[in-house]
């Protein structure tokens, strides 16, 4: 069993995204500056939720959940782009990547939970325009009495 971690699914999201739609994919952390040049992909890490699923927790699901904001040039720019994101979230098989960036072999879905446009606060912010965030999951059960490959 390969064990997936946040930053392992975070990064296998975003190089899927890469592969699949040609653009830059930024997985966000703390200090982070955003790219100025658009469009660029934003995965941010939201809450996890554990769910006992056996008696005396022997297993136990985690729920990885995202945003994956797109940042576009235009309007039409950022509607492309999410018809082509809806589509992979909705029928795409993802490769898992461990936390060092290396294959796994193993595969994952992805739940696609929300679609969300934001408008900009500040016309003068060209970055924060053109934007849209989907809500993700992706669920993991971890046994306690199996290890890791």
């Amino acid at each position: 069993m390969v064990k997936a971690t946040q930053l392992g699914v975070g990064y296998s999201i975003g190089q899927k995204i890469e592969q699949e739609l040609g653009v830059k994919t930024v997985l966000k952390y703390d200090g982070i500056k955003l790219p100025t040049e658009k469009p660029f992909i934003l995965v941010e890490q939201m809450q996890n939720n554990h769910t006992q699923i056996s008696k005396l927790r022997e297993a136990i699901q985690t729920t990885f959940r995202f945003q994956i904001g797109i940042y576009a040039e235009t309007q039409a720019q950022r509607s492309s782009m999410q018809d082509k994101l809806r589509d992979l979230f909705l029928f795409a098989q993802f490769p898992l990547y461990d936390d060092m960036g290396a294959e796994t072999g193993v595969f994952f879905d992805v739940g696609l939970t929300n679609e969300v446009p934001i408008d900009a606060d500040d016309l003068s912010d060209k970055t924060n325009m053109h934007r849209l965030y989907f809500d993700v999951e992706v669920a993991q059960i971890y046994h306690k009495n199996r290890t890791e490959n």
